[in-house]
């Protein structure tokens, strides 16, 4: 996928892009644990993307809490392909965060987000193919699916 490909979608279209294609690779975790967390924070995202509630930071929050923020949860993580599949939860809740703070009107943003622009889908691909190969097909079908 070319960046001027991702660039076409809506914000909404653009969190959805991302968080179909974690649920993907979310069923790939080696632990069940891993999973639930997760989907819990896939499930966050989708609820932003349905009611456009103010849950910017409780996203951000997700990522940098520090018992069990899942950035956190992926520096234990001794397995290559569980390290990967956090990269795109990572990924899809970190640009949720930053849209949702954008429409929330903020103008600061923690500096993790602060980073976070339409660049982080060739990191996300990038890790989903880390996970499932060759992932060109998959992700060519998410993104036909959401041009409708």
């Amino acid at each position: 996928m070319k960046k001027s490909e991702f660039s076409i979608l809506s914000d909404e279209g653009k969190v959805l892009f991302f968080i179909l294609l974690s649920k993907e690779i979310s069923s790939d975790f080696s632990q069940d644990e891993d999973r639930r967390l997760a989907q819990n924070a896939l499930s966050k995202c989708l609820q932003w993307v349905k009611n456009k509630e103010v849950i910017g930071y409780e996203l951000y929050n997700l990522l940098d809490d520090e018992e069990n923020g899942i950035t956190i949860i992926q520096e234990l993580s001794k397995n290559e392909k569980d390290i990967a599949a956090w990269n795109c939860i990572i990924d899809t809740v970190a640009y949720t965060s930053r849209i949702a703070m954008e429409k929330e009107g903020l103008e600061y943003f923690p500096e993790p987000i602060a980073l976070v622009d339409n660049t982080l889908v060739e990191h996300f691909i990038s890790s989903i193919e880390q996970v499932k190969g060759d992932s060109t097909l998959l992700i060519k079908n998410t993104y036909e699916h959401l041009m409708l």
